[in-house]
């Protein structure tokens, strides 16, 4: 299963306001957001603030749930001084918090501000510093793709092969050990190296089974595998 981790620039800037050393931070993406399954971001899902020390330790800062779905809504933070004196640098990450045992909405966050449910997470903002100062920018290029998604880090596993067979003018290709949040797709070739891209959107995983990836059947040999959504 391929996995490709990209950074995404989202806008930040930060200026001086109240306190002469407190940091104004603002975040948002232009869209369109996606998840690891090629669906469009839902309202109230979670845009994090990271802070990262010296050491290379990191703390989430702030939880934000976005009120537009397929990107993340302007927000404004103020950052006071002592906190803002702890990190080097700031990024901006997206969770997908749906709660797959319920409606596959966001499920929020708890009481003390925390996401209730972490499937996997994605870079939204790369090296937004503050250096000391009270302004710093990135420029937003493009979403969040949903091949940003980094499933090694979240211990997604290799999806499994359990069967394969022709149904009338199609390939069927039975796959277990998927997750929910995770779409996945089948790309095909002519040898065992060289595989059509992937398609943008696919089929979600399934925790309590198996699912089946359909391709049509081509004259000729033909290589299968299954892949995750880009």
């Amino acid at each position: 299963m391929k996995k490709t981790i990209a950074a995404i620039c989202a806008f930040a800037s930060a200026v001086a306001v109240a306190g002469m050393n407190d940091l104004l931070i603002s975040f948002s993406t232009p869209g369109p957001d996606k998840y690891a399954d090629g669906t469009d971001v839902q309202v109230g899902e979670c845009y994090s603030l990271v802070g990262t020390k010296a050491d290379g330790s990191q703390d989430i800062v702030l939880n934000y749930q976005t009120k537009l779905a397929g990107k993340c809504s302007s927000v404004v933070y103020m950052v006071d001084e002592v906190t803002a004196a702890k990190y080097t640098k700031w990024d901006v990450y997206l969770t997908d918090t749906r709660d797959f045992t319920k409606d596959g909405k966001p499920a929020g966050l708890d009481d003390k501000g925390q996401p209730k449910v972490k499937n996997v997470q994605a870079p939204v903002a790369a090296s937004v510093a503050s250096s000391g100062s009270q302004f710093a920018s990135a420029t937003v290029k493009e979403g969040v793709a949903a091949g940003a998604y980094d499933l090694a880090a979240a211990e997604v596993p290799q999806p499994e092969v359990k069967g394969i067979k022709i149904v009338g003018a199609n390939v069927v290709v039975t796959v277990a050990n998927t997750r929910p949040f995770v779409g996945y797709t089948l790309v095909s070739g002519k040898d065992t190296t060289n595989f059509s891209i992937p398609a943008a959107t696919g089929t979600n995983g399934d925790l309590a089974g198996d699912i089946e990836l359909i391709a049509p059947k081509k004259d000729g040999a033909q290589f299968f595998k299954v892949s995750t959504v880009k």
